[in-house]
């Protein structure tokens, strides 16, 4: 066999294809296989077919035969019977008898199912002739049939993946929902629910699949979209309970009712009583809606976010529309964590506020007042949520009441005793901005401070009338609450953060983080500069910018710090040296520093965007940063192109987008 397949190939070299035909047709019918008689092709095979309906090409080059020629004769893997076949069918393809190779080919897969030789030559002959779906799904059939071996171990097994490759990215389709369960599900999550529901559309098979009881997880959450999508007919009620039970047991996970969605009672209602695993709802106004409040079957619930309600209205033992969920929430409270509102209720400014009790609570964010001079009394609510964590004041701040001094000295060293998080939020404070700092202390302080870990003020503006006061009070001060700042000792606090807003004094932040950077816990701190306007001509220091950094000098070299904010630029303008100038040798003081968040006063104002730019450009040349934040320059302006392509050489990415709120509430408290 090998002598007649080696002349054949020598008249195949010379083109002279029909007397190699003749000798890679006597190789072929002298193999051992054919036991003396001639071996003709089974034509029960139709491997086209197979691969059209997305069948098994090797089953049925394995087990498909209804004639005599599988009874017959057996498999062949022969050597020599496979390159007779595999030279024969390369002859007809010189000859342009694709047909013709293509039978012979497939008479390899028929012999050799378990070979890669058929699977490549039937692919190579199907793109030939222009079928390379066909082609792609011969390759396919023939790397799965060798899965069990490495690709390495056949030359021709790395053939047919390196045949499939430019095939592959065109046709390999599948139906996801063909996948794994867990993993439809992992892909469909990331569609809403009224995404999903035109997915329905796509098939009954979709349909059936993605409503059954598996993929229960897809419709837990039911998020509504913004006014306009939602509302298409008057009642959703069928529609809200075709999917609650494609939500199964326990019904809907986590509500949203966004501000504006026309909702009614009726729905609402459904929502609620058909979900007694609910986990978290956030619901936008209550203006014309009321929570239930007769059933006490919610013992999952964790987060409520309440956004718009009347607080004007006394709660009672009954939720009515408009007025604060006092029922509701009090039936929640075996489970409650976390709780959002709006609005503090009138009655709440009384001597015996009605409030729920929620021994569980562990985050507050409350924010809204009457009027700036009506006292908030801030005892009643530790009593109410006697194990808060993390506590939201804003973006209205209350005038908060701490009580007789009398009362905190009795009664208030217990309160709030896992305190954390402190956000001070006078964003939406009308007039001057200006809110009562002696409540504000009393809460600072709780603890002597030690507790507290994250503090954070937003667009805080405090009198700064006599020169030396800020929310802290001063050494001068003889009110009650300033003996609570003095001797309070913050031990642990990690982040101090004031953005834009309020300036804490040097001498005034040293007593702040002293021991917190001795025990080396403060990662993050804001140095706000004064606003031009202010009067700190008693400052020891002088009333430039350049003194008031160096009122910081016990600050530098801070091993713990990563993060710091500089606000309130205002150095002077072509700086001759570094005294006039000294931001960048400050920060390069700070062996871990990596991101900078900084805004100026000045070249703001000045709209030189080029004066800026080199303070930025000294900051990156003496420094490790990789983030500086800054709303300090314009739009797509020459100035911020310099930087970026500045910053981009030294592997320092600028962020022109800055938010100065929390990045996430509750915060992460990590380990």
């Amino acid at each position: 066999m090998a002598d007649l397949i080696e002349s054949g190939r020598n008249f195949y070299a010379t083109k002279k294809y029909k007397r190699a035909l003749v000798l890679f047709t006597k190789a072929m019918r002298s193999c051992p296989c054919a036991r003396g008689v001639k071996r003709d092709r089974c034509m029960c095979k139709d491997f086209e077919k197979v691969a059209v309906q997305g069948g098994s090409i090797f089953r049925e080059a394995m087990y498909t035969c209804h004639c005599d020629v599988g009874r017959i004769f057996s498999k062949c893997d022969n050597g020599y019977h496979i390159q007779a076949l595999e030279s024969r069918a390369a002859t007809f393809e010189a000859l342009g008898k694709l047909d013709h190779s293509m039978k012979d080919a497939e008479w390899i897969l028929e012999l050799a199912p378990r070979l890669p030789d058929g699977y490549l030559r039937v692919g190579k002959i199907a793109q030939l002739k222009e079928q390379d779906e066909y082609a792609w799904k011969m390759y396919t059939a023939g790397i799965e049939a060798h899965r069990e071996r490495s690709v390495d171990s056949s030359p021709k097994l790395q053939q047919l993946y390196d045949a499939r490759e430019p095939l592959h990215r065109r046709f390999f389709r599948q139906d996801p929902l063909s996948l794994p369960a867990e993993l439809v599900t992992h892909i469909f999550s990331y569609l809403d629910w009224c995404e999903i529901l035109l997915c329905l559309q796509v098939c009954k098979q979709w349909m059936r699949t993605l409503t059954s009881p598996v993929h229960g997880r897809l419709w837990r959450n039911m998020v509504f979209p913004s006014r306009g999508y939602y509302r298409t007919r008057s009642s959703c009620l069928g529609l809200l309970k075709k999917m609650l039970s494609w939500a199964g047991e326990g019904g809907f996970r986590r509500i949203v009712i966004p501000l504006g969605l026309d909702i009614i009672q009726a729905e609402l209602t459904l929502l609620l009583k058909a979900s007694p695993s609910l986990q978290h709802l956030v619901v936008s106004s209550l203006e014309d809606l009321s929570l239930s409040s007769k059933e006490k079957m919610w013992n999952q619930l964790r987060h409520v976010t309440i956004d718009e309600y009347d607080p004007s209205l006394h709660p009672t033992g009954e939720d009515i529309p408009g007025r604060f969920p006092y029922t509701f929430l009090q039936n929640a409270a075996s489970s409650l964590e976390h709780l959002t509102f709006a609005g503090i209720p009138l009655q709440w400014y009384s001597s015996e506020p009605l409030m729920p009790r929620l021994p569980r609570l562990k985050s507050l964010h409350i924010g809204g007042w009457w009027d700036d001079q009506t006292p908030f009394p801030i005892f009643p609510l530790s009593i109410a949520f006697p194990q808060i964590e993390q506590l939201w004041v804003g973006p209205d701040v209350p005038n908060v009441d701490p009580g007789p001094a009398a009362l905190w000295r009795d009664k208030w060293n217990g309160v709030w005793p896992h305190l954390k998080v402190l956000i001070i939020d006078a964003s939406e404070a009308p007039g001057s901005k200006n809110v009562p700092n002696l409540g504000l202390q009393y809460l600072i302080c709780l603890n002597r401070g030690n507790s507290l870990l994250h503090l954070l003020f937003m667009d805080m503006y405090p009198d700064l009338g006599d020169g030396t006061r800020d929310i802290f009070g001063n050494n001068n001060d003889t009110a009650p609450s300033s003996d609570v700042a003095r001797y309070s000792e913050f031990r642990n606090l990690r982040s101090v953060r004031s953005n834009s807003g309020m300036c804490i004094l040097p001498d005034r932040a040293r007593t702040l983080l002293s021991n917190s950077i001795e025990n080396r816990q403060l990662t993050s701190f804001d140095i706000v500069f004064p606003m031009p306007n202010l009067d700190i001509s008693s400052l020891s220091t002088g009333d430039s910018r350049a003194r008031y950094l160096k009122g910081y000098d016990w600050f530098c070299g801070t091993p713990s710090i990563n993060t710091l904010g500089c606000y309130h630029l205002d150095f002077r303008l072509f700086p001759g040296n570094d005294n006039d100038l000294p931001l960048p040798q400050f920060l390069a003081t700070f062996p871990n520093l990596r991101t900078l968040k900084i805004d100026t006063y000045n070249y703001h104002y000045s709209n030189d965007e080029h004066e800026f730019t080199s303070v930025i450009l000294a900051i990156m040349s003496v420094t490790r940063l990789k983030t500086i934040y800054t709303r300090s320059f314009r739009h797509n302006s020459e100035a911020l192109g310099t930087v970026r392509k500045a910053a981009q050489f030294k592997g320092v990415q600028i962020i022109t987008i800055v938010y100065h709120g929390p990045e996430q509430w509750p915060v992460p408290l990590g380990s």
